[in-house]
């Protein structure tokens, strides 16, 4: 077992270095054909990038096809340090670090890494570039409402108007209305003094609110306020179901009324209002 463990490690070293050398000569035969031709933008030549990266892909397809993986384009990091010491040490010295070998070195990184490089670029440098963008837009969004408080204090002389989110904006003067025009009794003490009272049993009902969305950059206050419409649209609904559940059950009123607030879903997506207490018909 360990000989023919052996041995298939020699074979897959062979066929590695193969792969490593055949992608080697590609990638100094492409270069030369851009030396060649002269190929460049603003006096750069373009074989500093391509070069390696045809280098990396060739013994990638080779590697996948012979050995079955990747072996890490090998090949392009040889290419690499050809290019820049031909380019940048022997034939001129005066350049050194240039935003040609700053993308050559993404480039490679990005054949040898794909995974770990996309994340860095996407995950980390985007998300780097959010948050400053986030900070930026504080800073001016504290200037603004300064200026504006200024101005509507000491020129206009009335107070600043709120900012209201339309979206989600809740007519909470219109939803009290509905509700008080419902004809009954919302109690939520448990003790009905002067009373006659038939006990109908517990009662309760549900809503479920989807969470606020968290813009990007965030944006607290709207956040907040977007959440406050939501869960006080939620909680009405909620009344109005109790409401009739217990109006189909003949009753009239509720005492002990309990509204209850909770997330749920698998990473906490909505928010569930719940309403409870006991049904009763006052007379």
């Amino acid at each position: 077992m360990k000989i023919e463990k052996k041995d298939e490690q020699i074979k897959y070293l062979r066929e590695a270095i193969l792969c490593i050398t055949i992608a080697t000569v590609i990638g100094l035969i492409v270069y030369q054909i851009f030396l060649y031709f002269k190929i460049a933008i603003f006096g750069w030549n373009l074989g500093l990038i391509f070069a390696p990266l045809i280098a990396g892909y060739t013994e990638t397809i080779l590697a996948r096809k012979m050995i079955g993986e990747s072996i890490g384009a090998i090949s392009a990091f040889i290419l690499f340090a050809y290019t820049t010491f031909y380019s940048f040490i022997l034939k001129n010295t005066a350049l050194g670090l240039n935003i040609i070998t700053i993308v050559s070195i993404i480039v490679i990184l990005q054949a040898a890494f794909p995974t770990l490089i996309n994340y860095l670029i996407i995950r980390i440098g985007l998300g780097t570039l959010l948050y400053l963008i986030g900070i930026f837009k504080k800073i001016t969004g504290y200037i603004y409402n300064k200026i504006k408080s200024f101005i509507y204090k000491y020129i206009l002389k009335k107070p600043v108007k709120p900012k209201i989110i339309e979206k989600y904006e809740f007519d909470e003067m219109k939803s009290n209305e509905t509700i008080n025009s419902l004809n009954f009794y919302f109690i939520t003490s448990t003790d009905v003094l002067d009373k006659n009272v038939t006990n109908l049993g517990q009662f309760n009902s549900t809503a479920i609110v989807e969470k606020a969305t968290i813009k990007t950059p965030p944006e607290h206050d709207e956040f907040e306020q977007e959440t406050l419409y939501k869960l006080k649209k939620g909680k009405d609904e909620c009344l109005i179901k109790l409401v009739n559940k217990i109006k189909a059950a003949g009753g009239n009123g509720i005492i002990g009324l309990d509204i209850q607030y909770s997330s749920i879903g698998i990473s906490g997506d909505n928010y569930q209002v719940t309403a409870l207490g006991m049904g009763i018909y006052l007379k």
